[in-house]
């Protein structure tokens, strides 16, 4: 079950950013995933979930700036393309591939209220 999360706001230069955090260390993968690669391609990455979940494919795989997905109809194996060796190994986690669906989607909602009322 992918709860236990929670939001906090972090200052980058003059700019205030929404992030998503985990309490569990073996979620940082996820948290890369949710705030460096589906936050900019939010659209890419809720269709190719979207093919998988709804049956018209069996698998897809999508790479950001941060992380990698595979996405089966089960599971989403997520991990971090700048790791290596052990590193890599340790920083891979499987995740219910409908409830991180769900996850993006409140995630994306939530990034959108932020920025509409702080960018305004």
């Amino acid at each position: 079950m992918l709860d236990g999360y929670y939001y906090r706001i972090v200052k980058i230069g003059n700019k205030e950013e929404l992030v998503i955090d985990f309490y569990e260390d073996k979620y940082l993968t996820l948290v890369y995933f949710l705030n460096s690669d589906v936050r900019p391609f939010e659209d890419r990455v809720k269709k190719y979930f979207d093919k998988v979940i709804s049956g018209e494919s069996e698998y897809e795989e999508i790479n950001g700036n941060i992380c990698g997905a595979e996405i089966s109809p089960i599971t989403t194996k997520l991990y971090n393309n700048l790791e290596n060796g052990a590193e890599y190994d340790a920083s891979c986690c499987e995740v219910d591939t409908k409830e991180l669906r769900k996850l993006i989607e409140i995630w994306c909602k939530k990034v959108r209220k932020f920025d509409k009322r702080h960018r305004n």
